[in-house]
């Protein structure tokens, strides 16, 4: 049995499936149409106003879960109850001694790399006298 096969009775399947649904489908029709047809009008017209309230209710209980899913997933999770290197560790940092207290600016010693490069004080003149017209 080759692939083309295999495929072949995939799609034969599928379609026997889509045939039987839709004679269900069409036979579902007709008996509606049948019972609808055997009942008063005011009995239609009753049951037309029941379904309307009836999909209404449906409607306005989906919104509610749907706004409540809503706040859910805005504000039911709260960042600051996760566990982290702030809190609810073992390891807490905010209770550590500082490391760097009492330590001198590292940087403080150390000349500028701008300060005394000739060649980046030209480079800078040079563009602010074509920006300003010197």
């Amino acid at each position: 049995m080759g692939f083309k096969e295999i495929i072949d009775k995939i799609k034969e399947r599928r379609d026997a499936k889509k045939e039987l649904l839709r004679n269900a489908d069409e036979q579902m029709r007709v008996q509606k149409i049948i019972e609808d047809r055997q009942k008063s009008s005011n009995e239609r017209e009753l049951e037309r106003f029941m379904k309307e309230e009836r999909e209404e209710q449906i409607r306005e209980r989906l919104d509610f879960y749907r706004k409540e899913r809503d706040e859910d997933i805005k504000f039911g999770h709260n960042p600051l109850d996760t566990k982290n290197i702030t809190n609810h560790t073992d390891w807490e940092v905010l209770k550590e001694k500082n490391q760097f207290a009492g330590k001198g600016n590292i940087f403080s010693n150390h000349g500028s790399t701008l300060k005394d490069n000739k060649s980046i004080l030209k480079n800078n003149l040079k563009l602010i006298s074509s920006k300003y017209k010197l």
